[in-house]
């Protein structure tokens, strides 16, 4: 079940061409405003549930 979880996106960024990345990989950074250390926590999370690798 994919958690709903509300934050406001400020920025977004992609990177695909990276060495590192397999040809079908994008490196993507988000600038998300959340309300706080908890809500950035709950985010993350939904993130990783979903199948994304998080790096902060």
């Amino acid at each position: 079940m994919l958690s709903v979880v509300d934050a406001n996106v400020l920025d977004v960024s992609h990177v695909r061409t990276n060495p590192r990345l397999g040809l079908t990989e994008a490196e993507v950074e988000l600038h998300l405003e959340t309300k706080g250390p908890a809500h950035c926590a709950e985010v993350g999370q939904a993130l990783r549930v979903a199948g994304y690798t998080v790096m902060n």
